[in-house]
């Protein structure tokens, strides 16, 4: 892969602004249309771009235009809706869902995953977590639906290596039960990140929404189960350890057996942010169940753990505290709490007859034609054949050793490279491309600035100015939402009008 090339086709700012605007709240009986589908393309780009922007630390505008156009909260509502969709209907068009071309079949159940992945990066920041207000609430909810299921997932400790017999005597509806649940597993293991996320914050969360944490949920409760199973981690037939980490399975050398994996790194902070803060004390009922079930985490909390998280020490302690006491089982609620009821859920499946939808999407949405298929292989080539997809899923490699870098020239941001010796070295060979590029992206803003200064003046020739269709359709969108150009049009209509009347009058 052209490393050069790398980020070249992603988002500019102007650009992502213009998109998150155009989201919206898609009814669940038009899950599937043409509307939907924009839409999920839009999300894609959206997580790509918020997804680079975290890897490589710079301005991070995903979130901050997700926040500024108050959007967190349609991307939680879609995010519930996939979810009740995938429950209610798709077990109604699994069997049809065979017949139609893979990649609608497919991103009708990704969906949901994009969705909460892009969440998952947003909610790292606290804006992003007050930003949804009131839908905090329907979230914690969704995530803790998620780890409960997770609990209950069949763990493959052991995996053994697929042959070609094997792929070749699955049938259609295996495969596909196959992807559903590796894409469930996959959202379930984000969710894990967003309770962290979330917990991260406690101190300045609403009364409502840590009680809904703690009492409600009692998100402690689920997650010792997981530091007991450990989920993210598994063994092949081979004897090789594996860790899933990154959205994918990882083999583990054995000089790193001892080292502690990211996810289990979240579940042990979200415990210690919950259990060891003063007012979570205070709200978190104990009782005997409790207790015992906070205890069983001693026995994980070795040297070896306390060394890479060291502020578990001072929760060993307090577990050590808690095993000498008499818990008494002493209601904590306040009677003057007010409790928030999540109500997203509840209203989009009431009154819903899910025969009647699941028809109507068979009939009209996921249908089985020549004309559909084309437009979605035209989707999935404007969508996905951007270079940048490889660096995302595989990471960015060095343009001169070919390891794994986490840097990039300050100048023309398109390639990468490990260290900065590899960038010196490599610098004699990158000097004309990198300065030819930088050209070329200073030419496209000042054609854009161009373009927008002149917008309301004259009919902008934007065809000739603009080559790329996403910058046509925002800059003539532009346009025509200027105050000015609305004036010129209202003008150019009364003079229309005039002359129509004179005529008339000649007529006369």
């Amino acid at each position: 892969m052209d490393s050069q090339q790398q980020i070249g086709d992603l988002l500019t700012h102007y650009e992502a602004e213009h998109l998150i605007e155009k989201l919206q709240i898609v009814n669940i009986e038009e899950y599937g249309s043409q509307i939907w589908f924009k839409q999920d393309e839009i999300l894609q780009r959206l997580n790509m771009q918020a997804h680079v922007n975290a890897m490589v630390k710079s301005d991070e505008f995903i979130m901050d235009s997700l926040v500024t156009f108050d959007k967190v909260k349609i991307l939680i509502y879609d995010l519930i809706e996939t979810e009740i969709w995938k429950q209610k209907v798709l077990p109604l068009l699994k069997n049809h869902m065979l017949k139609i071309n893979t990649y609608r079949s497919y991103i009708a159940v990704y969906h949901e995953a994009v969705v909460c992945n892009l969440l998952e990066v947003i909610m790292f920041h606290r804006t992003a977590v007050d930003s949804a207000d009131e839908f905090l609430i329907e979230l914690i909810d969704y995530c803790y639906r998620k780890l409960v299921h997770l609990t209950k997932f069949p763990q493959t400790k052991k995996v053994t290596k697929k042959t070609v017999e094997d792929v070749l005597k699955k049938t259609r509806i295996e495969e596909y039960q196959e992807q559903i649940d590796d894409i469930e597993f996959k959202i379930c293991m984000m969710c894990v990140s967003i309770i962290r996320f979330i917990s991260d914050y406690v101190k300045h969360l609403p009364v409502s929404v840590v009680h809904h944490l703690l009492e409600v949920n009692d998100i402690l409760c689920i997650l010792v189960p997981l530091i007991e199973d450990k989920p993210w981690l598994r063994q092949t037939s081979e004897g090789e350890r594996e860790k899933y980490e990154n959205s994918k399975w990882q083999i583990v050398e054995k000089s790193e057996y001892s080292k502690i994996v990211k996810l289990e790194a979240n579940v042990w902070i979200t415990i210690y942010n919950l259990f060891m803060d003063p007012e979570c004390r205070k709200k978190y009922e104990l009782n005997e169940f409790r207790k015992s079930n906070l205890l069983r985490l001693r026995k994980y909390m070795n040297e070896i753990l306390l060394d890479q998280i060291p502020n578990l020490s001072h929760m060993l302690r307090t577990l050590e505290e808690l095993s000498i006491m008499n818990v008494q089982s002493v209601p904590k609620s306040n009677p003057f709490i007010v409790q928030q009821i999540p109500e997203i859920r509840e209203n989009i499946i009431k009154g819903k007859n899910w025969n009647d939808i699941a028809e109507k999407q068979k009939n009209e949405y996921f249908v089985n034609d020549k004309e559909t298929a084309k437009q979605d292989m035209q989707r999935l080539a404007d969508l996905y054949g951007q270079n940048i997809i490889d660096g995302l899923m595989e990471g960015f490699k060095c343009e001169l050793c070919k390891k794994e870098a986490t840097k990039r020239c300050s100048q023309c941001k398109t390639v990468w490279y490990c260290t900065r010796e590899c960038q010196v070295a490599h610098w004699k060979d990158h000097k004309i491309a990198c300065k030819k590029i930088v050209e070329e992206n200073k030419e496209k803003e000042q054609r854009k600035k161009e373009m927008i200064s002149d917008l309301g003046k004259e009919n902008v020739p934007v065809d000739n100015l603009l080559n790329n269709n996403t910058e046509k359709q925002i800059l003539v969108t532009e346009i025509e939402q200027k105050p000015q150009f609305k004036q010129n049009d209202a003008q150019l209509e009364q003079q229309q009008q005039q002359q129509q009347n004179q005529n008339l009058d000649e007529l006369d």
